[in-house]
């Protein structure tokens, strides 16, 4: 990169500064895991207060997973006409309305601002990769690994707080899902400030953003690379939905109690920052990134043959760390490919849209499959099984999408 290139390229950073951008894109990752690691602390209140079926309750956690593939897709084409930052910011608000919906005692109401949530989460979650690029092309590695590192980060501090937090408001389980609001908030609040700075800057010297050729969409769907990113995108997270929506339930249903099984998912999630800021990093300096797949797929399933052998012990909560560590290399990694695997800001904005419009269409299947094969014999191995034969295609995915091509080449 030449040094009037590259002075091009930060253009933009320099005009929104870089702590307040790097500020906002650290609280946009918090505020996209929020939702679904507080419900999940919860759902045994949650079927209780509304005398809900097993089918009902599924609803919770797979709703949200089939908001991510719904309105990932649309990303693309509200980002072209509202540019990716108007967006972003739109979409964090969303997700702050969607959780302080749940303090209303209505289980239509607590649905649907999950599911209002799911939405904004889901546009965040394609631009954030996008955001990464715009504002900090010269360090890829870093940002993706601090953007993905809050989000696993973030289902583990819901997790860990949400029944503590209930218990400080008198037993309010809904007002504690509501205080989630609080976050989203602050990040809309500072990526507001973001746009206002961006689109003065663009008055100035338009820069594109990302989403200006039309033909890329086209590009990234004939790739066989693209798919390869789709696919360990998808099953990665398929992995990811199914363990966070049901650990807390598996140890429950060991003999802990609510606050201990929280625990174990939150001291999972906590330490997944580890992978999630180190992986990013270790891919971005390669120019092939097969090994690293391997390492992160390698971590998923020592983590959950862990979970599977070990009842309570401390077998089990290391079992959980390392399952922790499998899944913050893992998004982290697939959040990486879909910038470097792009030649363009507009091919990562397509991939990033197509990967996981595809990909979480796919993980919502996880938390269901679970639920089903636990429903067979009443206990947890089955299910578990089916996650340990589901890292061989995740495993093959990762391997090709790590090859050193472009979705264009």
């Amino acid at each position: 990169m030449t040094s009037t290139t590259k002075e091009s390229a930060l253009a933009p950073l320099r005009a929104v500064g870089v702590l307040t951008c790097a500020a906002a894109l650290i609280l946009m990752g918090i505020c996209l895991r929020l939702v679904f690691g507080s419900s999940s602390a919860v759902l045994a209140e949650i079927r209780d207060a509304y005398g809900l079926t097993g089918g009902e309750l599924a609803l919770l956690t797979t709703g949200p997973v089939l908001c991510l593939g719904a309105f990932s897709a649309a990303a693309p084409r509200l980002a072209r006409r509202y540019t990716a930052v108007v967006v972003a910011t739109v979409a964090v608000a969303m997700i702050a309305v969607g959780s302080a919906l749940r303090i209303l005692p209505s289980w239509p109401v607590l649905l649907g601002g999950t599911m209002l949530a799911g939405a904004g989460i889901a546009l965040g979650n394609v631009l954030g990769p996008v955001l990464v690029r715009i504002f900090f092309p010269h360090r890829l590695g870093l940002m993706t690994g601090l953007f993905t590192s809050m989000v696993c980060a973030s289902t583990g501090v819901a997790s860990a707080l949400t029944v503590p937090g209930a218990t400080a408001l008198g037993g309010s389980w809904r007002g504690s899902l509501a205080l989630w609001a609080i976050p989203a908030l602050a990040a809309a609040a500072l990526l507001a400030v973001v746009t206002v700075r961006y689109l003065r800057f663009r008055q100035h010297a338009p820069e594109p953003d990302g989403a200006a050729e039309p033909g890329a969409a086209r590009t990234v769907l004939r790739s066989p690379i693209a798919w390869a990113v789709t696919g360990f995108m998808g099953l990665q997270s398929l992995q990811a939905y199914a363990l966070i929506g049901w650990i807390p339930t598996i140890y429950r249903d060991r003999g802990l109690s609510a606050q201990t099984a929280g625990a174990m998912l939150a001291v999972g999630g906590l330490l997944s920052v580890v992978t999630a800021l180190t992986f990013p990093q270790w891919a971005a300096r390669r120019r092939d990134q097969r090994i690293v797949a391997v390492a992160a797929v390698a971590l998923q399933g020592i983590g959950v043959f862990g979970v599977l052998a070990f009842g309570t012990g401390m077998g089990a909560w290391i079992a959980n760390i390392v399952v922790g560590f499998g899944l913050g290399a893992m998004i982290s990694l697939a959040v990486t490919m879909m910038n470097l695997r792009a030649a363009t800001t507009a091919e990562a904005v397509s991939l990033s849209a197509m990967s996981q419009t595809v990909g979480y269409l796919l993980a919502a299947w996880g938390p269901m499959l679970m639920g089903v094969l636990h429903g067979v014999e009443g206990t947890w191995t089955l299910p578990l099984i089916s996650l340990l034969l589901l890292l061989a295609p995740l495993l093959a995915c990762g391997v090709v999408a790590g090859a050193d091509r472009t979705v264009s080449r």
